[in-house]
């Protein structure tokens, strides 16, 4: 006889497959499948589990978690259902891994960050890197940068380690994620304009009270590494994969389902759109608040109506709009369904067992 979880595993596995293969065919998750397989997670935690509040709360975190990726539009509401739905069908002995969910997700992340990264380089141009690397080497994004990564982390850092330690939280990486937020948009909403001011502020208070710290070898030689990586990253490699993977769309011609890679944004009796290159989470974040006349994940058919409709009468003042070619994305959240179950956590911690 084959093992329950075994079997439950295969079918997961197998229903995902299926999920990932709709995903490259039609660049949609048929919500009659997400359902379909929730129905069947739900039946092997009352078949299998038998610590349900544990797996109650997991489900809670995981959907969570899948809801805050959403939010910062690093995947479509399909990815983020599968995935949370996949949870359901972990191994119970990981439950008590207070890192479960953050391995899943290195697990998914990872591959197709190398994969990305590979095709974006192979695919870039003379032109395009040179682009990228101008951009990347912008005065201002260096030395706010600079100053953020030397100043406000710190502050951040040493906050929420106050906050922890006052109230008995167990602060992995999404709860210091979520505290990072939360102190920002305390700032911001108080700062307003003068939140550069007081990231400066910050850099300097540092530099005056962990002085020892900042002017050690070790520190500089860290702090570069660390601004290196995130300009490569969040910067040079950014700016390639949007010009590679967004193209131009006339207004008259959009669809339903399409993804912008700019939003439309009304101020008063104006619109304008803005792009996402440009925009830091945070910025996204607050960006979310304002009066985006569209959906942030695929457009409805009503979405292009009003577009549309906006653009006959002239107040959509432009005449066309960047679309971004959907990436599927499902095949890698099953690849890291996958990795999880057999490494019992994430993949490079196994490798370096």
């Amino acid at each position: 006889m084959i093992p329950l979880f075994e079997f439950f595993f295969a079918i997961a596995v197998i229903v995902s497959l299926y999920i990932s293969i709709e995903d490259i065919r039609h660049e949609r998750i048929p919500n009659k499948l997400i359902a379909l397989l929730l129905f069947l997670g739900i039946v092997y935690q009352a078949l299998f589990v038998s610590s349900p509040l544990a797996a109650i709360a997991l489900f809670s975190y995981a959907l969570f978690i899948s809801f805050m990726l959403w939010f910062l539009g690093l995947w479509p509401a399909g990815d983020a259902k599968l995935f949370t739905t996949l949870v359901l069908f972990l191994p119970q002995q990981l439950y008590s891994s207070q890192s479960l969910i953050f391995d899943f997700l290195v697990n998914t992340f990872v591959p197709i960050f190398f994969f990305m990264f590979f095709v974006i380089i192979a695919r870039s141009k003379l032109k395009l890197i040179k682009d990228a690397l101008r951009f990347t080497l912008n005065p201002y994004n260096v030395f706010m940068l600079s100053v953020i990564l030397l100043g406000f982390v710190w502050f951040l850092t040493q906050t929420i380690q106050l906050l922890t330690f006052q109230f008995p939280i167990q602060a992995d990486y999404f709860i210091t994620l979520i505290f990072m937020f939360i102190i920002f948009e305390f700032f911001r909403r108080f700062l307003s304009a003068k939140l550069e001011l007081f990231f400066f502020g910050c850099a300097v208070l540092r530099v005056l009270i962990d002085y020892r710290t900042v002017y050690s070898f070790a520190f500089a030689q860290k702090f570069f590494t660390i601004l290196f990586v995130f300009l490569f990253f969040r910067f040079f490699i950014l700016y390639l994969a949007f010009k590679l993977y967004t193209y131009e769309v006339p207004i008259r011609k959009l669809k339903p389902g399409m993804s912008l890679a700019e939003v439309i944004i009304q101020r008063g009796d104006h619109f304008e759109k803005k792009s996402f290159l440009n925009a830091s989470l945070i910025g996204f974040m607050t960006q979310r608040r304002e009066n985006i006349i569209h959906s942030l994940d695929f457009l409805t058919k009503e979405d292009v109506d009003r577009i549309k409709k906006l653009r006959r009468e002239n107040k959509i003042p432009f005449a066309s709009i960047l679309v971004n070619k959907v990436q599927p994305f499902a095949i890698f959240i099953l690849l890291g369904y996958i990795l999880t179950v057999f490494c019992q956590g994430n993949f490079m911690s196994f490798l370096v067992r």
